[in-house]
């Protein structure tokens, strides 16, 4: 996530995760930063930041 400073490249066939600490929750938008295909660099990439009791709960 390119807005978060965040940058991990896929590794086909591969799992790849990373885990983030928030300080706040809300909506977070960006767009993938490659250019690895055809209109690949404009896949809109969001994410969301639930309280930490919430999560676990769901």
């Amino acid at each position: 996530m390119p807005s978060l400073g965040v940058k991990v490249d896929a590794i086909p066939g591969r799992l790849n995760q990373l885990s983030l600490i928030f300080n706040r929750v809300g909506l977070f938008s960006g767009q993938c930063s490659e250019i690895c295909g055809a209109n690949h660099r404009f896949i809109p990439i969001i994410i969301i930041v639930v309280p930490r009791m919430e999560f676990l709960i769901n």
